[in-house]
């Protein structure tokens, strides 16, 4: 699970390129993946419309699951970091006996927002506050 030398977790890049800008939402389309895509090739940044309880977010991550997008699964929600352009979030899957895997996912941003790269974290999702940070440091 661990790579490199300062134990920082595996993780699978995704780049995409932004493919359509309304005031309200983005649409990306993927363009490059390290390994097995994780996400799905084209998604959705979106403006929080506050119909969950979620807090501290202002867009949310919508992957293209379905023919249209208000029936697309909404992923997460993008949690600030001190870094600009740089967030995080979760994503919690099923399996068939059911149990609950939960996978970090960081996003970064380029400055203009044309390019988004994602890098899911497979199977984990720190425990802890400080490795949260740790990783979000290391970026």
């Amino acid at each position: 699970m661990f790579v490199g030398t300062k134990n920082t977790p595996e993780f699978i890049r995704h780049t995409y390129k932004v493919s359509k800008e309304l005031k309200s939402y983005s649409i990306y389309d993927l363009v490059e993946v390290d390994k097995t895509n994780q996400l799905t090739e084209t998604l959705r940044i979106e403006i929080f419309n506050g119909k969950s309880n979620a807090t501290n977010i202002k867009e949310y991550l919508r992957l293209r699951t379905a023919t249209s997008w208000s029936k697309s699964d909404k992923i997460t929600g993008l949690r600030p970091t001190q870094k600009e352009g740089l967030f995080y979030g979760d994503r919690i899957t099923k399996k068939e006996n059911k149990v609950n895997t939960k996978h970090l996912l960081v996003f970064q941003f380029s400055k203009d927002r044309k390019t988004l790269i994602i890098d899911f974290y497979r199977g984990f999702y720190p425990k802890h506050n400080g490795i949260l940070q740790n990783i979000i440091l290391n970026y």
